[in-house]
């Protein structure tokens, strides 16, 4: 029986020393997650910290970055250091600075940035003596203008005399040697204004003819001047002094027109002046002395 309680009094004893065990080391395990959590926590709150101090340090930044490029523009803007002060035009030989300044508009006192040079060349090509025009900034106080001029190359009757350029466009109505121009009449057109343009395929070929006409021998001393429609089917050129017509159908073909102009330059007029040239028909020529 002694020896019976002794055993079991040990294996109580053995019992409650497991206990004791388990109980400590549960405890370490608890302490070790708490300082693992603790630690976890803590690298966190870092991490946070650093991330927030980042953050703030970058928009610190792009504040600072958009302020001096505020500062900056205005600067560029505003500052009279690069306020237009000159206009320097190139290419115009008939029409004036003032004329074209005036027709721009202002430009000098202008912020050079803030001119927009896409409109001055749109407005500046707007003239009926402006083909083209391109505008460039000159720093840090001048704006550079190439011009190209429209080229006067006839008289136009329609309800006054204008001249207009080798396109059709009405230049103007003076200009400053008229007399050496061509002139085209018989014209029926209203309600026209300077920069339109006014002539059609028939007017421009009229102007070939012309010209071709007047490369031949006999009218080396007395140019065909003037040119009037007087149908769609018939031109009727005159020679400076007015004594001789030469009569053109526009619907005749360019290849019989060419071979009429060979045959009539080899055509001797011994010695008596031609009133009348018809070359209104296909390879026939009627003349009259």
């Amino acid at each position: 029986m002694n020896l019976a309680l002794l055993e079991e009094k040990n294996l109580v004893d053995v019992w409650k020393h497991k206990e004791n065990r388990q109980r400590k080391s549960r405890k370490k395990d608890e302490f070790s997650i708490r300082k693992s959590k603790w630690r976890i926590n803590s690298f966190g709150f870092s991490s946070v910290l650093f991330t927030l101090a980042t953050g703030l340090t970058k928009i610190i930044l792009l504040i600072a970055c958009f302020y001096v490029v505020f500062l900056s523009y205005r600067f560029v803007t505003h500052s009279p250091y690069f306020n237009v002060d000159e206009v320097a035009m190139v290419g115009n030989k008939r029409i004036s600075n003032e004329a074209l300044n005036t027709w721009v508009g202002p430009i000098v006192g202008g912020n050079i940035f803030q001119l927009n040079l896409d409109e001055i060349s749109q407005k500046l090509t707007e003239h009926p003596w402006v083909k083209s025009a391109s505008a460039r900034r000159a720093f840090p106080q001048a704006i550079h203008i190439e011009l190209k001029e429209r080229t006067p190359f006839a008289k136009i009757q329609l309800e006054r005399m204008y001249v207009m350029d080798n396109y059709g466009v009405l230049l103007g109505t003076r200009f400053d040697s008229p007399n050496k121009l061509p002139t085209i009449t018989g014209i029926k057109m209203k309600n026209t204004k300077l920069g339109a343009n006014v002539v059609d395929e028939e007017i421009i070929d009229g102007l070939k003819m012309m010209h071709s006409l007047n490369q031949l021998s006999m009218f080396e001393k007395n140019k065909i001047e003037s040119m009037h429609i007087s149908s769609r089917s018939r031109m009727i050129f005159s020679t400076h002094d007015q004594e001789t017509k030469i009569h053109i159908s526009p619907e005749i073909a360019q290849e019989s027109f060419k071979n009429q102009v060979l045959a009539l330059d080899a055509i001797k007029k011994n010695g008596q002046d031609l009133s009348y040239i018809d070359l209104s028909f296909k390879n026939k020529i009627i003349l009259k002395y």
